[in-house]
């Protein structure tokens, strides 16, 4: 080997150089523990579930490690995976719990101070949470999904942390305390409205770096470009064509109509929008439906839960999207373009995302609304839509996610 000085030199800087990649490539790579109210069990149906599914993936891809610890609910199937860590088989959703059952979680929130949903998980060891931790550790830091497990466990802010702000909490509780007809609910909606500002506040001021799903979320939470940043999202299984399949019904709503927000979408649609379409129409709702009684026309089919979401959305002609409020990102929005679903939406069903395909028409008013529905289901009976491929919208999404995860990540390290 040639080692004269000036080569000699240069052969040392490029040992230094390689040395300096190789440390910064082995430092990127990281360990971390994922807490969320509810852990995966690969089979996502509810928007929290999507949402959680496409950070997990899209971290794992980056090459990271990433452990699951969170609550299992019972609806939910055994996986086997060594990566999730269920601390206990629970109930957390309002949907599967009676009158008795709501009034227990109600007297908890009462005893424990804190807000509805984080109630529910307080009762849990927090010495047997550390001890888990510690048999699953060492981790380089945490994510802490959302606030109810950061709010019933506070020892889990002490770590580095990135904090996953799913909405502004507090201001969907408010606007779900204007939604609701129940003085109980009511109350409920204005106390947890109060003590989430407090809590979202410091979650935000004490985090290495917050996600948040929509830039009105980032204004929200009043973060700087250096607290914090959007994260736009996929459906990671990903996009393109909708598949080619008979259609059974003109339109078709899937979601978790037990969200208050979600319901107060579909009660517009079923009283406000619904008288105004033709008898004939054919429209279904997938997903179970709460017991609130709702005024609906001859129109409406309820299937519940369904086996496949896919399935359920290829079989209609126009997929209403109907959100009226609250915060975040509609993942089943983003679902919808990445299939090229034709659709139909509100201005809150499209918070959050700046691309809108072309076989999606906007509507706010009902007549408007109605109007457009009953158009698009002819044009697509007629074959007159435009046939949109969404995997243009899904990679555009998924570069800017990658961008907004690796700084979140980065924020770790320093």
């Amino acid at each position: 080997m040639d080692i004269r000085p000036g080569r000699l030199t240069k052969y040392l800087l490029a040992c230094v150089m390689m040395d300096q990649n190789l440390q910064a490539l082995l430092t990127e790579l990281m360990r971390l523990a994922f807490f969320t109210s509810i852990v995966p069990d690969g089979a996502a149906t509810t928007g929290f579930e999507i949402a959680n599914d496409a950070i997990l993936s899209g971290l794992r891809e980056m090459g990271h490690t990433v452990v699951v610890i969170g609550f299992k609910l019972p609806r939910q199937r055994a996986t086997g995976q060594t990566d999730v860590i269920a601390l206990e088989v629970r109930e957390l959703e309002n949907s599967a719990v009676g009158a008795v059952g709501k009034l227990v979680w109600l007297a908890q929130a009462v005893r424990y101070g804190l807000p509805y949903a984080a109630a529910k998980l307080a009762d849990f060891s927090s010495h047997a949470l550390d001890d888990v931790i510690a048999l699953a550790g060492p981790f380089d830091g945490y994510i802490l999904n959302s606030y109810q497990m950061a709010t019933a466990f506070p020892q889990l802010q002490e770590v580095p942390h990135v904090y996953v702000a799913h909405n502004v909490e507090h201001q969907s509780a408010v606007q779900n305390a204007l939604a609701v007809g129940s003085r109980l609910q009511r109350w409920l909606y204005q106390r947890d409205a109060r003590l989430l500002k407090p809590l979202e506040e410091k979650f935000c001021r004490d985090a290495s770096f917050v996600w948040t799903f929509s830039e009105a979320d980032v204004v929200g939470h009043n973060l700087t470009a250096e607290q914090g940043c959007l994260l736009p999202l996929i459906v990671p299984k990903g996009g393109g064509r909708r598949a080619a399949a008979d259609k059974k019904f003109d339109a078709g709503l899937i979601g978790t109509w037990s969200w208050q927000p979600n319901f107060v979408g579909l009660k517009w649609f079923a009283e406000e929008v619904g008288p105004l379409l033709p008898a004939s129409m054919k429209i279904a709702v997938a997903g179970s439906v709460p017991e609130t009684a709702l005024e609906i026309g001859s129109q409406f089919s309820f299937l519940g839960r369904v086996d496949s979401a896919e399935s359920f959305l290829n079989s209609v002609h126009i997929v209403p999207l109907v959100s009226r409020g609250g915060t975040g990102v509609q993942l089943k929005t983003i679902e919808a373009f990445q299939a090229g679903h034709p659709c139909i939406a509100t201005a809150s069903s499209l918070r959050g995302i700046d691309d809108i395909p072309p076989n999606c028409r906007k509507a706010d008013n009902p007549a408007e609304f109605a109007d457009a529905l009953v158009q698009l289901v002819e044009l697509s009976k007629s074959g007159q839509l435009p046939t949109v491929d969404g995997s243009e919208f899904f990679a555009k999404q998924k570069s800017a996610m990658d961008v907004g995860l690796k700084r979140g990540i980065a924020s770790l390290e320093s």
